[in-house]
């Protein structure tokens, strides 16, 4: 595989990308647990294999034949799915023993901003879109499309960032079963696994300035335990404070990136000369940059006599659970809104705001959106299921028309009720292929 730096006066000349690997997909019974479709292709020749009926056990071997001097195999999903299942299948497949490089581990790395990659359904399980179902061939020469893009994309972060690749390198290649990561990032960067101390020194460089100091500090001297947890917070925070969030399936395979990015951006050390905290966990500070306003309102003032706004902001911009009661006209909705456009920019994180009055709804969104802000949206009672659809699906993808520099969702009381049906509807055959 070519590993160059393209720039406009010396493009590299195209060369075709034929990994010399074998792609494979399966289809399994949902109850039955067996192996219903498999198919594969090689990267290098293109010959294929496809099962759809008939004698299971001479089609693996067919699979088995044509793995045959491959350096590794792809798939997506594949470690926790396909392989697995192949093993079940057939513990003496010889291909059991080759490296495996799986693209849906690969994909946040590689497309880390929204829109990602258009193979890959973000905001679901991670899964390949298809043109239709039930096609093992098409999907893993898909995969071998995604491999190819992630390829690509990877080489251009080389140029760009080569710490941030000398980090993914050693963080990802501390599982056995994933050496053939091993080998994809030392064709990219042209050097082999760098040393622990090489890595710690790469990961500090690259947290500088994109959170708290304290907390980098104990990150990097922990990352050696972190591993891909780690590797998907670095990706995430490469394209931090935009619209992009991490893929669903991440936060719940490795919720440790989740908690890797809180723990960095979303715990104030309380230092005043950490540059992180001293901006972004200061409620005046914040109040400045979002809204325009030099101070809280004076009034009303809590038992310290301090602004009762200043306070309730401070409290949630700490995380702490509280119950706020202010009188009519003194400025509540600055009291969640602070936070959740806070909260969203340090970690991508969505604030849902439950409210009784419809109007009341519709009049803050415009008011956001008329300072730039326009990634609200209200859902209430009075939305048609086509809307109610879109909107809910645009929150969980993390789209742009919804989702600038916060991620606020808007409903009434009456809406869980009312669309817990709907939702069930709407959810009812989307059952993931794969966990």
């Amino acid at each position: 595989m070519p590993n160059m730096c393209s720039t406009a006066e010396n493009p590299p000349s195209p060369l075709p990308f034929q990994p010399n690997c074998l792609s494979i997909d399966l289809e399994v019974g949902l109850r039955s647990g067996r192996i219903q479709q498999l198919a594969a292709v090689r990267g290098d020749t293109g010959e294929t294999v496809r099962f759809d009926r008939g004698d299971l056990a001479a089609a693996l071997g067919h699979l088995d034949a044509l793995a045959d001097g491959c350096r590794f195999l792809i798939g997506h999903n594949f470690i926790h799915f396909d392989r697995p299942h192949l093993a079940a299948a057939d513990p003496r497949l010889r291909l059991l023993a080759l490296p495996v490089i799986d693209t849906l581990w690969l994909n946040p790395l590689a497309f880390p901003r929204h829109p990602y990659h258009h193979l890959v359904k973000h905001y679901q399980d991670g899964g390949l879109k298809r043109g239709q179902l039930n096609d093992p061939l098409l999907d893993a020469q898909l995969t071998l499309e995604l491999f190819h893009d992630q390829y690509q994309a990877l080489q251009q972060c080389q140029c760009a960032t080569p710490e941030l690749m000398l980090a993914w390198h050693w963080l990802t290649t501390f599982d056995q079963r994933l050496s053939g990561i091993h080998s994809f990032f030392t064709t990219l960067r042209r050097q082999l696994r760098p040393s622990d101390d090489e890595a710690q020194q790469a990961i500090a460089r690259f947290l500088d300035g994109k959170g708290c100091r304290t907390q980098a500090l104990q990150v990097t001297d922990d990352a050696a335990e972190s591993h891909w947890s780690l590797a998907y917070a670095l990706a995430w925070l490469s394209v931090a404070g935009g619209n992009s969030v991490l893929p669903p399936w991440v936060r719940h395979q490795f919720p440790g990136a989740g908690a890797l990015i809180r723990r960095l951006r979303d715990l104030g050390c309380g230092q005043a000369d950490c540059p992180w905290c001293s901006k972004h966990h200061d409620a005046d500070k914040e109040l400045q940059r979002w809204f325009g306003f030099a101070g809280f309102r004076p009034e009303p003032t809590g038992t310290d006599g301090r602004p009762l706004q200043q306070s309730i902001v401070e409290a949630a911009l700490s995380g702490e659970h509280l119950l706020a009661i202010l009188p009519t006209g003194t400025g509540k909705s600055l009291c969640y809104q602070i936070p959740a456009l806070s909260r969203f920019e340090k970690t991508g994180a969505l604030t849902v705001v439950i409210s009784p009055l419809v109007a009341l709804m519709a009049d803050q969104v415009a008011g956001l959106r008329a300072r730039g802000i326009d990634s609200c949206v209200a859902i209430n009672g009075l939305l048609s299921t086509g809307s109610l659809h879109l909107r809910r699906a645009a929150g969980d993808r993390g789209d742009q028309r919804f989702r600038h520099g916060n991620r606020q969702t808007r409903c009434s009381p009456g809406d869980p009720r009312r669309h817990s049906r709907l939702t069930r509807k709407l959810s009812a055959g989307s059952r993931p292929r794969r966990p």
